[in-house]
């Protein structure tokens, strides 16, 4: 029985020699192939073969050949995965070439038309998103363009619309509009595809030129094809858009509460449209017959973009540089009963205008301006003349917006230097007639100008009004009735018609004690005069004649004499209208005697109780005098 178990024994030593002979040497022959996979397990997971090696370490010889039978299989597998793919890459080039062997070779090929067909699949996927993507777009701008009318035009907000300052947008189902919900947005989108940056390539504008000059660049570099100069047409768009937007951007003010942006951008395309039309030719083309051409039209409009908010301003774009003299030429349309206000902004720099850099600016104004808001002012009993400006203080702009707070005009014309400064004088005319010429004429009539006040007045009263064009006249001359304020300012007034020549004494002094009451409380009076038939101190008749029944007031300062001459002047009291001029104050001074030192003794002792009576409050009635 001991002599079985040996046997056992020593056998099962030879045979675990054995093995290990044959180990190692399968081992040689794996030895780079075996080395470098386990280099790579020993990078990812380097903290379990440390903690495993150390088993190994304590675990002896066992743990040694385990590991290496288990390498010697996987060095097995491995070749034989080997051989595998090498079969499959011969079947597959054999099968390529002779169509009898497709249907034997199909499962070593599977996995390569597998990738074949996950490409297609990819690519049909592609080609459908890329179509359905296409296909709302185009859905979307026919929509667009089917709902162009006459006067198109979107809001929108250019927040996103999950602000809730911000109402996202909704279609409101009218023609060209997309608006938000407030309605203080709107943006146009037109037949050309886009809603900003139109103003880019539009033919007869900057915008238009400068697209041009892409294109003739783009055609002087090779390899350029028609999709890589329309990329760089998009990319020059952009950029025109943000660096002409300051150029573009017109402030406005004064809107009524409650107009949405869609109703006043109709309103003032309307009156672009109908009555100066040909003030944007780029927008409007006309035919033959002067009127807009609907085939040759390119979709766009003057205003690109407006913003109104509820506190009566906002601002508005216009798509072409030369749509700004155009907007700028409205300014006092009514707009729901409110005169609207339109400017330049504050921060609008001239020489980032590139119509300004060019030197085209003041022709393209002048041709815009005119077309919208004519420079003849014809004859009529509306016509309105405005003097007394200071010379070169004011552009024609800065006099349009102060003459149009009184409404809209229809003509306007100033006299302008070569600066393209007013030199004084302006004739316009208001679009809503008599009531409005009116209350311009009294609203502008002292109206206090760079510290200068004002005369205005009806140029033409007594003339009709022209029933056909052969028929007009246009005649720019100062209005007699404004001719004495227009005269260089003295401290000195001379009233006419405020004394009745022959009236009773009583009434010439409560007409003269009326008049001085009210110049004292324009400034300090220095001193007075009444001329009448027995006027004391005068040299002569004749010169007399010239000033018979006039009261003269003598200012302190000239600026006082200016302001009360204006609110006198064609003033009605007590049924007499009151003329009033300056008078030379030397003039004034030779034939009164007025401002002199006493010289004679009577003189000084008069002047001396005079200033008793004064210092006593009781100047001129003598009780001073005797209560002293």
């Amino acid at each position: 029985m001991g002599d079985a178990r040996g046997d056992d024994r020593d056998r099962r030593r030879r045979r675990s020699r054995s093995r290990g002979r044959d180990g190692d040497d399968r081992d040689g022959r794996d030895k780079e192939s075996s080395r470098s996979r386990a280099r790579t397990r020993s990078k990812k997971i380097e903290g379990a073969s440390r903690s495993r090696s150390k088993e190994r370490r304590k675990g002896g010889g066992r743990d040694r050949e385990r590991d290496k039978d288990r390498r010697r299989r996987r060095g097995r597998s491995d070749s034989r995965e080997k051989k595998r793919r090498r079969r499959r890459r011969r079947s597959s080039s054999s099968s390529s070439s002779s169509s009898s062997s497709s249907s034997s070779s199909s499962s070593s090929s599977s996995s390569s038309s597998a990738d074949a067909r996950r490409r297609r699949k990819d690519a049909s996927n592609d080609d459908k998103t890329r179509e359905e993507t296409r296909a709302k777009l185009l859905a979307t701008v026919t929509a667009l363009d089917a709902k162009v009318g006459d006067l198109p035009g979107t809001k929108h907000s250019h927040q996103a619309p999950t602000d809730p300052n911000n109402p996202p947008l909704v279609d409101d189902g009218k023609a060209g509009y997309i608006v938000s919900a407030d309605g203080s947005h709107m943006t146009f989108f037109g037949g050309r595809g886009g809603s900003e940056g139109a103003g880019f390539g539009l033919r007869g504008t900057a915008g238009g030129d400068a697209a041009d000059a892409v294109r003739e660049e783009a055609k002087g570099k090779r390899g350029m094809n028609a999709a890589m100069v329309d990329a760089l047409l998009l990319h020059n768009k952009v950029r025109w858009r943000d660096d002409t937007k300051p150029a573009r951007r017109v402030h406005i003010g004064n809107v009524n509460a409650g107009v949405k942006a869609e109703e006043f951008a109709r309103v003032l395309e309307t009156r672009i449209r109908t009555l100066s039309p040909e003030a944007v030719p780029w927008h409007y083309p006309l035919d033959k017959r002067g009127r807009v051409d609907e085939r040759r039209a390119p979709g766009t409009r003057v205003i690109e973009h407006l913003y109104l908010n509820d506190k009566g301003f906002g601002f508005l774009e216009t798509t072409a540089l030369e749509d700004v003299p155009a907007i700028l030429a409205l300014n006092g349309v009514r707009v729901n009963g409110g005169v609207t206000r339109f400017r330049r902004p504050k921060d609008y720099d001239p020489d980032n205008n590139p119509l300004v850099r060019d030197g085209s600016y003041r022709d393209v104004f002048q041709r815009v301006f005119t077309a919208v808001l004519s420079d003849e002012v014809v004859d009529s009993p509306t016509k309105v003349f405005v003097g007394g400006v200071e010379p070169r203080a004011l552009t024609k702009l800065d006099l349009l917006e102060i003459v149009s707070s009184f409404g809209a005009l229809t003509a306007f014309r100033c006299e302008t230097d070569g600066a393209g400064l007013c030199r004084g004088f302006a004739w316009m005319e208001y679009a809503e007639g008599e009531s409005v010429a009116a209350k311009a004429v009294a609203g502008l009539s002292g109206y206090q100008l760079r510290g200068k006040p004002i005369a205005a007045a009806l140029a033409t009263p007594r003339a009709e009004a022209a029933r056909t064009r052969g028929e007009r006249r246009y005649t720019y001359e100062v209005p007699p009735e404004v001719e004495p304020l227009l005269k260089p300012p003295q401290r000195v007034l001379a009233f006419s018609n405020v004394l009745v020549r022959g009236g009773s004494r009583e009434d010439r002094a409560a007409a003269t004690e009326d008049t001085l009451a009210e110049c004292d409380g324009f400034g300090n009076v220095l001193s007075t005069h009444v001329v009448d038939g027995g006027a004391e101190g005068a040299e002569g008749a004749e010169e007399l004649d010239a000033v018979r029944d006039c009261l003269f007031v003598e200012f302190a300062r000239v600026e006082t004499a200016t302001i009360a001459a204006h609110a006198f002047h064609r003033r009605e009291y007590d049924g007499r209208v009151v003329e009033c001029r300056f008078f030379p104050l030397t003039e004034y001074q030779r034939m009164f005697g007025k401002g002199f030192p006493p010289r004679t003794v009577e003189e000084k002792q008069a002047a001396a109780l005079k200033m008793m009576d004064y210092l006593a409050g009781t100047a001129g009635s003598g009780t001073g005098r005797l209560a002293a």
